[in-house]
C-alpha cells in the first residue's frame, strides 16, 4: 500500500491510497488542474482511479471536485449527509454509512462517525492486505471509534490544527477562536498528542494533518506529539504542510520506493 498527501490545511485537503489494483483519491480540496498535476506526478492516470471519497462537504475537501469529474468517471463515495451537502449533477454515487466496510478493488474501507460542524462527517479506516490506514483531518473530539482506528493502524493520519496558546493569542476572532476549540472544531496538538498516544505496535508512522498556518507551527505540533510518544520515539512524525508533497509505503520494495 501507498500513500500519497498532496497537501492539507484549511486551503485545500487530498490524499491518495494506492495497491497494484486500486487507487482512491481521498477529497479533493485543491483545484482540478492541481490535482491533475500531482495524480501525474505519483504515475496515474484518468482511467486509472478507482474512486474518489469524499469525507465531508466543506471547500478545503471538495473545492476540485465538479471540476475534476469532467475528466474522471469514477464513483463518488460519500455519506448521505455530505451528497445532500453537495451539488454533483451526473456523478455516479455510492452512499456510504457509518462503521460498515465496503470493498473498492482489493481495498476495504470503514467510515468512522466524527465530531466536526459538517454534514454527517466522516474519517476513514483503509485497509488492504498488508497494512491499515487511518485517516482523520477533522474532528473535534477523539471518540473511541476513532482511538480504535488509530490503536489498528500501520500509518495514522490525525488532525494537529492548533497550539492552544497560539489560538488563542490569534487575530481570530472570539467566536472563530471558541468554533476552533470546541468539540465540533479541531483537534488541538495536545489533543492530538493524547490520540497518537494510543498508537498500537504495528503503526509505522504517524502524520499530522489540518495544521493552522495561523495558529500552529509544524514544529509545536511534532514536539507536542513526540511528548506523548517517548517510549517510542524513533516512530517518525510528520506534519503535513499546505503546500507539501508526501510519500508513505507499507513495503518500499512493493513499489520501488
Amino acid at each position: 500500500m501507498e500513500v500519497f498527501c498532496f497537501g492539507s490545511g484549511s486551503r485545500g485537503n487530498a490524499f491518495v491510497v494506492r495497491t497494484r489494483r486500486t487507487v482512491l483519491l481521498i477529497d479533493a480540496g485543491f483545484p482540478p488542474s492541481v490535482l491533475r498535476t500531482q495524480l501525474a506526478r505519483c504515475g496515474i492516470r484518468d482511467q486509472e482511479l478507482s474512486a474518489i471519497v469524499i469525507t465531508h462537504e466543506h471547500h478545503d475537501h471538495v473545492r476540485g471536485l465538479s471540476g475534476l469529474l469532467r475528466w474522471h468517471s469514477c464513483p463518488v463515495f460519500a455519506t448521505r449527509g455530505t451528497f445532500a451537502a453537495l451539488e454533483l449533477d451526473g456523478a455516479r454515487r455510492v452512499q456510504i454509512r457509518a462503521h460498515r466496510w465496503v470493498e473498492v478493488g482489493d481495498l476495504a474501507l470503514c467510515p468512522i462517525a466524527v465530531w466536526h460542524d459538517a454534514n454527517e462527517p466522516i474519517g476513514l479506516r483503509i485497509a488492504s492486505r498488508e497494512a491499515e490506514i487511518a485517516l482523520f483531518t477533522d474532528l473535534g473530539l477523539p471518540t473511541p471509534e476513532v482511538i480504535e482506528s488509530v490503536r489498528k493502524a500501520t500509518l495514522a493520519v490525525i488532525e494537529a490544527n492548533h497550539d492552544r496558546t497560539l489560538l488563542e493569542k490569534g487575530p481570530y476572532p472570539e467566536w472563530l477562536k471558541r468554533r476552533i476549540a470546541s468539540p465540533y472544531g479541531h483537534l488541538s496538538n495536545d489533543e492530538a498528542a493524547r490520540v497518537t498516544r494510543e498508537c498500537g505496535p504495528s503503526t509505522q508512522a504517524v502524520w499530522l494533518a489540518h495544521l493552522s498556518e495561523e495558529t500552529n507551527r509544524p514544529e509545536l505540533a511534532e514536539a507536542a506529539v513526540r511528548e506523548r510518544l517517548v517510549s517510542r520515539h524513533v516512530l517518525p512524525i510528520v506534519p503535513l504542510t499546505q503546500r507539501g508533497f508526501h510519500r508513505w509505503c507499507s513495503d518500499a520494495t512493493e513499489f520501488g520506493g
